[in-house]
Order: structure tokens, then sequence, then C-alpha cells
């Protein structure tokens, strides 16, 4: 097995519309710096390149046209480049939906770095040992979809409110990581990826890649700077760092104390993880195994609106929508590395179906990556949509039909099975 790394800094020069949020704000000034990071992979006649953006999502359009110049510019097929996103809420616009403009200049860099970092990471090809474990984190990640009393569910219903009556999901506390030392011993690359929006300071006028800043300075600090961190947002549809469960630690984990804390206990984590893997997985393999569904929209069904007129428009508005976009194409895709597998998604998926693929996996250590290859939106569990509320309730950012969670689980591990047969 051979495989190298690379990374570049893609923080704008100049105040652009910073997204993740329902109203406008500019990147005042960097806080922390975006990039994106990549990790190469050769093996016999196949070749894989996987990209790591700090950025909160990247529509299919534009992902398409970058993976189409890094075939042309780097000679690998565009297929075979998988470009995943942190899911930082302080970082330029890369998508027509969101809340923000996007940035033409801003594209073109994005689309050079990517191209420069996947061409650097093929460059830099060399003989690797291989590692992959998982740890474990109590906290940091928490469901973030709070029942009430009547049956509904809410983002960030917390234990605050009279009506609170429980978290409505799981959450995923499994640190999976897969690491590549040089045949001398030195640490090369390390790609971790845990289940929880990056969202520490979600709100800020700035430009920070969150959470995975504060993760990737301390492993920096660590184990040195030269070590590319190419991180991978697990399954956090419905997952952040607020505890809805505890009125006096919900914040914990959140704005600039809770950024620098965060950091340390999900990089200590990792840290340990790599310490505590003495021995490299004895097979080589790589292999990529890939599919894309032709998904429909859902129908807007039954909601509950201000007034009659309301849903008429909704549902008008809706109908239109899907005559121009339905079906959605979604993207997966896993690559087996050795006794590992990293299984990726276009799609912005609930923590249970995270959990669902990791059981359904024949690997050792099974990494999950969503937003990758794209972005479909959420994908709910289906007792989600009886629940309503942000996420579940049809919008741009919730498109899907109501069995597409079965659905990707399903070829997920189809996928695993034929990449591992």
């Amino acid at each position: 097995m051979r495989a190298g790394s690379a990374s570049a800094d893609i923080t704008p020069s100049v105040p652009l519309n910073v997204v993740g949020q329902g109203h406008v704000r500019n990147g005042e000034y960097t806080h922390d710096p975006l990039t994106v990071n990549a990790a190469a992979f050769a093996y016999e006649d196949r070749r894989v390149a996987l990209v790591s953006c700090d950025l909160v999502l990247i529509d299919d359009k534009y992902t398409r046209e970058i993976q189409r110049k890094c075939e042309e510019a780097c000679g690998i097929p565009a297929a075979s480049v998988l470009i995943g996103c942190t899911h930082t809420h302080t970082a330029p616009a890369a998508s027509d939906i969101l809340v923000g403009d996007v940035s033409p200049e801003f594209i073109d860099l994005l689309t050079r770095s990517i191209v420069y970092v996947v061409g650097r990471a093929l460059n830099d090809l060399e003989e690797v040992d291989l590692y992959a474990g998982n740890g474990w984190l109590e906290q940091m990640g928490f469901n973030r979809r709070g029942y009430r009393k009547d049956g509904s569910a809410e983002m960030y219903h917390g234990c605050w409110n009279e009506d609170f009556s429980g978290l409505e999901g799981p959450r995923d506390g499994q640190v999976g990581v897969i690491f590549a030392r040089r045949k001398n011993g030195d640490l090369k690359f390390i790609i971790p990826s845990f289940a929880s929006h990056a969202t520490t300071l979600e709100l800020g006028c700035f430009y920070s890649a969150d959470l995975v800043g504060a993760v990737r300075n301390h492993l920096h600090k660590v184990l040195g700077e030269d070590v590319d961190v190419i991180y991978l947002n697990g399954a956090a549809g419905d997952i952040s760092p607020t505890n809805l469960e505890s009125r006096e630690l919900a914040n914990w984990w959140r704005d600039e104390e809770g950024w620098a804390r965060s950091g340390l206990y999900l990089g200590s984590e990792i840290v340990k993880v790599i310490t505590s893997t003495p021995t490299p997985m004895p097979e080589p393999t790589l292999r990529l195994a890939q599919s894309v569904l032709k998904i429909p929209m859902r129908e807007y069904g039954d909601i509950f609106p201000k007034d009659i007129s309301d849903i008429k428009e909704a549902r008008e508005n809706w109908a239109k929508l899907m005559a121009k976009l339905s079906p959605l194409d979604v993207h997966i895709s896993v690559v087996r590395l050795g006794k590992a597998a990293i299984c990726t998604t276009s799609g912005e998926i609930y923590s249970a179906i995270g959990l669902a693929i990791k059981k359904g996996s024949p690997a050792d250590v099974t990494l999950i990556s969503e937003i990758t290859d794209g972005n479909v939106g959420y994908v709910p569990t289906p007792d989600a949509f009886a629940h309503g509320g942000y996420s579940a309730f049809p919008a741009t950012s919730s498109m899907l039909a109501e069995d597409a969670a079965e659905i990707i689980t399903k070829t997920a591990i189809t996928l695993l099975g034929k990449a591992f047969s």
C-alpha cells in the first residue's frame, strides 16, 4: 500500500458571507484557518483520493466540476476523488440553497486548492503501514431533537422547557481513526471520524473550522505540524454539541471555552487511539465500491401552517420544486483500506443511520463521512417525519422520500459487503 497526503489554506483574504444560519453574516476576520486536506491511496492499479474541506457543504454542480478538473490535472478518475465537508457554519458558501451569496472568486480558490492537494497527495505516494482503531467519548455530540409531551419533536427543545420529555434518537460516541506511518515509523497522516455538528462557534462573524480547527490544533501540537489531518464528519444530521438533558452543561462544548475544551477532549481521544494501536493492519487491500441512487423527493404531506393560505402556497411551490429536481442523485461510496472501511454519503444522515451501517459492516473499523460528493440535505429516520420539526420538516434542506434512510442504509451495507467479498 502506498499513501500520500497534502493540505492547503482556503481562508479568504476579504470579507465574504459565511453560511449555516438563517441570516446573513460576514467573515470579518480569521479566528482559525479554513483548509482543504487530502489523503491519496494506491494499491496495484487502483488509486483513490479522499478530500476534507472546512465548509458547511458543497453543491453537486461544484463537486462534479472539481472532480472533473482533478481527473484532467491529476489523471485519477473523477469518481475516485471523494470530496467531503467538515460542516463548519463559519465558512463561505459553496451552495446556492443557503442564506448567503456564493463568491465566484472563492469557488475558483476552492477548485484550484482541491486540485492542488489531490495532485500533491498523489505525488507524495510512498510505502506506508496503515493502522485503524476506535475510541469513545461519553460527551460532546448529543442528539439535538427533543420530544414535547404531545409527541412532536424540535431541534434544541431541551429540559429547560416544561414539556420536554426526552430525546428522539441516539448518539454515537465512537471515534474512528485510520492513520498512516512511514516505514521509518513517523506518523504521516490521520483520518478521524466523529458524529457531531462542528458548531461550537456557529454564530460567529469570522472564518473558522470550528470544532475541527480546535481538534486539528491539538493534534498538531501533540503529534507535529507536518501531520496532515483529514477530518470526516460522521452521521451527525441530528447531533450537536448541545446537551438537551442538562441545564448546567447544555453549552459546555460551545463558545470560546467550549471550542478549546472540545479540541482537547476529542483530540486527546484521537491521540489515545493512535498511541494504543501498535500493530498495523496486515492486509494492504484497497477497494472502491460505489453507487448513485435515484431517490425521489417526498410529498409535502400534512403540516401545521399559520393559516390555510400558507399550506396552499407551500404545496404549490413544493410541487414546482419536485418537477424541477426529483429524483435526486444520492452518492454512496465505500473505500476499503485493509480491514478498515470509510463509508461516504452525500446525505446529512441521522445518527441512527450511521449506527446501522456500522452494525452491518464487515470491517473491523468503519468510519462514516456524511455530506460527501455533493449534498442532498438531511436524511431523517422514518419515525422523525411523524414528529416534525427542523430537518424532518419539508424544506430545501430536507427533501428526500421517507424511505431514503432505509435505502441508503441497505445500499451502504451492500457496498461494504462487496468491498470485503
